[in-house]
């Protein structure tokens, strides 16, 4: 009976040993399986900030676009006003140009009138000296033959 009784201790501490064992592997187990939940969920979170950061880069992307295509608007808004500013700039020399022509124009009739009533002036007093010296040697004509005739 003693000899039943200690192998029925043996068997009960062996079994017991045998539950400590697997509640201990099992408690390990639980651990292990935690320690991977929370691995998981750091790599989870992880990519939910990577996401984020690449979502905004993506948007910072996008509005860096948006700059550029306003900048580049702007530019082509610039070059075509710069454009009709030479263009208006050219006409209005252009228009000046035509003025000074017309003008010179005028100016170089209005000298040239000025020259001939000026030529025609100083041929009417040519011809006005020319009469009044007929006139005069006329007259010492008369007077040489009055002369004469005494």
């Amino acid at each position: 009976a003693a000899r039943l009784a200690e192998e029925a201790r043996l068997v009960e501490e062996a079994r017991l040993a045998e539950e400590a064992r697997i509640a201990e592997e099992a408690r390990r187990k639980e651990e292990a399986l935690r320690a991977e939940e929370a691995r998981l969920e750091e790599i989870r979170r992880a990519r939910l900030a990577e996401e984020m950061r690449l979502a905004q880069l993506a948007e910072e992307a996008k509005l860096e676009g948006l700059r550029q295509a306003r900048i580049a608007e702007e530019a082509r808004q610039a070059e075509e006003a710069a454009k009709k500013a030479e263009e208006a700039r050219l006409a209005e020399e252009a228009r000046l140009a035509e003025e000074a022509r017309v003008i010179e124009e005028a100016r170089s009739a209005e000298e040239e009138r000025l020259k001939e009533e000026a030529l025609r002036a100083e041929e009417a007093k040519l011809e006005e000296f020319r009469q009044a010296r007929l006139a005069e040697e006329a007259r010492l004509e008369e007077l040489r033959q009055a002369e004469a005739a005494k």
